[in-house]
């Protein structure tokens, strides 16, 4: 019975362990996801937009051009967004509030670019063919 409950207690041990390694496999993307809007106290919009680097190498910085639609589909603002290093396999979350703009007003925020993805030693690599996207707002997200 007791190498029994060795042996139960080491496969769990052992399954727990390969688990975060494939939840964290390369999958040669570069996910983003619109993952939250709120209002904030003066009536501006707080966003949340979640990356997870899916590339087998580090993002020493990610940048996004984005452009916000008002809901009657004329262009509101260009915003330019940064996340700092992003590790293999890593998430991070960026915050960012537009000032004077109510949540509700906003349609669309559409990436128009996608910068610095891969070193710059790399030329073949087109970053906008990399994004995966989400969305979990009513706003829309993405092309």
């Amino acid at each position: 019975m007791r190498f029994l409950t060795q042996f139960v207690t080491i496969c769990f041990l052992s399954a727990v362990s390969v688990v975060p390694a494939l939840a964290q496999a390369p999958t040669g993307k570069i996910s983003l996801e619109l993952n939250h809007v709120q209002p904030t106290q003066d009536g501006g919009c707080r966003l949340s937009i979640i990356a997870t680097n899916g590339l087998e190498r580090p993002m020493n910085q990610l940048g996004l051009e984005i452009v916000a639609f008002i809901t009657d589909g004329l262009v509101d603002q260009f915003l330019r967004l940064e996340f700092s290093r992003i590790s293999a396999g890593k998430t991070k979350v960026l915050q960012f509030d537009l000032a004077g703009k109510a949540c509700d007003s906003l349609s669309r925020l559409h990436i128009n670019d996608v910068l610095n993805c891969v070193p710059a030693s790399v030329t073949d690599v087109y970053c906008p063919d990399l994004l995966d996207l989400g969305n979990r707002t009513a706003i829309q997200f993405g092309d």
